[in-house]
């Protein structure tokens, strides 16, 4: 076995980008890419350096991160702790900055399973050594929050124009995100209205908490695939947007950037940092990828692909394609994120002096009406019953679940089209909608009231009445 290439003492036990590295090596290969990420620009370094007033005392950076116990936020977290401690060490006990961690659970379970693994984080000889933590808070937040005490509206899509109404919800029995996820036709659908929800709620506790900057762990391999993704579903116009770091987030009040320090690093070399540094039992359903690790290379390339699963998701094949490509060719991983970077917001749709709508469920903004794109390219009238053996089929056809399924539809559709309001919808929301059952869902009135409102439940705490 050779030795690294950079300090050309150690044994290599990794190989990423056609280099070998031993584990100390790459872990600051690894460091050094988040670290310049983090210190991009003014507004990023005067957030996370530790900076002093004219009077001698210090500004604190306050800085939230969406943490979900994989290994892309956990190798973040490590990262931000070593600078943490740099900075306490070299300004006697001052840091620049405050972690929020903001993890949002799906039910008891995931619960108990975040809540373990970060008592295992906090007690671990790597972080329990100083004080650092004490810089560092978590908030676990229960994903039904989005729907307790709004305003909540059933949006209901024309099953011929592809129109969009909203009518306020006025049911007795509380909507959770689960009876929503029951409704998708797929697991597509599931993971977008998932990934709505969750990036939501953690874009407004970032918000409510008045923090400067908010960190997404998302690999540069992430990044691609979430690219790709949307573009496969028809949310392409929104690229430009979920990549920008320069802006504040307009969205959500604009007192926040979005920044993604992992946006140089593989999805494989995140893995390997994760395993060479021992992190490994901290993740929470995540299976590492070893394709990096010396030791393992010959039992990688003896692998075969595995058949693909029927209901895979998108970004899950988009995701597949790029694990078969990281190796060779991780070069086009990189490609499809530069061209992602270079792709600007279609405002050119606009007329001129016309500002942009915003979806009424993913609240990105909407540059064309998507409505007559969707009339343009689907027939959208039945043609009439002309003989008698047609209306026998048609009586069978309505007597039947999907009949009667489709006749509770157009009742609810009058009745929404009667009392109801109408409401913007982008493409790939509105496609959404056309493949749930009955074309309707419970969703939140979004707007400023709501963003303002800020919930007792952003901050789990336990029976001692302290942060988690």
């Amino acid at each position: 076995m050779d030795n690294c290439q950079r300090c050309k003492k150690q044994r290599a036990v990794i190989k990423s980008r056609k280099e070998t590295f031993c584990e100390e090596c790459f872990a600051k290969f690894v460091s050094l890419k988040q670290r310049k990420r983090m210190m991009g620009d003014d507004f990023y370094r005067d957030v996370f350096k530790v900076s002093y007033n004219k009077d001698g005392t210090h500004g604190v950076g306050k800085v939230a991160m969406g943490f979900d116990f994989q290994s892309s936020s956990l190798v973040a977290l490590d990262v931000i702790i070593q600078v943490l401690r740099e900075q306490n060490r070299q300004h006697r006990g001052k840091v620049g900055f405050e972690l929020d961690l903001v993890s949002i659970y799906k039910d008891e379970e995931n619960l108990n399973q975040f809540k373990n693994s970060w008592q295992e984080i906090i007690s671990s000889e790597r972080y329990s050594g100083d004080d650092i933590l004490n810089h560092i808070k978590i908030h676990l937040i229960d994903v039904n929050t989005f729907y307790n005490d709004k305003i909540l509206r059933q949006i209901l899509v024309h099953n011929i124009d592809f129109n969009a109404m909203a009518m306020k919800w006025e049911e007795d029995d509380k909507f959770t995100v689960a009876g929503l996820l029951k409704l998708c036709p797929n697991r597509n659908t599931r993971n977008d209205f998932w990934n709505t929800i969750v990036q939501h709620t953690v874009k407004k506790f970032a918000m409510q908490s008045h923090c400067s900057v908010l960190i997404w762990g998302h690999s540069m391999t992430r990044l691609a695939d979430q690219i790709l993704g949307m573009v496969i579903k028809g949310r392409g116009a929104h690229v430009a947007s979920s990549l920008d770091t320069d802006n504040f987030d307009v969205s959500y009040g604009g007192s926040f950037k979005n920044l993604y320090p992992m946006k140089d690093i593989l999805l494989s070399e995140i893995d390997a940092y994760t395993i060479s540094q021992g992190l490994e039992s901290y993740l929470v359903d995540y299976t590492l990828r070893r394709s990096l690790l010396i030791a393992e290379e010959d039992a990688n390339k003896d692998k075969t692909n595995s058949m693909l699963v029927k209901n895979m998701t998108i970004n899950e094949l988009v995701r597949k394609y790029y694990d078969d490509m990281e190796g060779e060719y991780s070069n086009i991983v990189s490609t499809v994120l530069r061209t992602g970077d270079k792709l600007q917001t279609p405002v050119k749709y606009l007329e001129e002096g016309e500002s942009a709508k915003k979806c009424s469920v993913c609240s990105n903004a909407i540059y064309s009406d998507p409505s007559l794109w969707l009339r343009s390219i689907t027939v959208i009238k039945g043609h009439p019953i002309e003989t008698e053996e047609e209306q026998v089929y048609y009586n069978q056809w309505k007597e039947s679940k999907v009949g009667i399924e489709t006749e509770q539809y157009m009742k609810l559709k009058d009745t929404v089209w009667e009392n109801g309001e109408a409401i913007p919808l982008c493409y790939g929301c509105t496609i959404n909608l056309n493949g749930i059952k009955g074309k309707n869902i419970i969703w939140p009135k979004n707007d400023k009231e709501e963003l303002q409102n800020v919930l007792d439940e952003y901050q789990l705490t336990d029976d001692e009445g302290e942060d988690i």
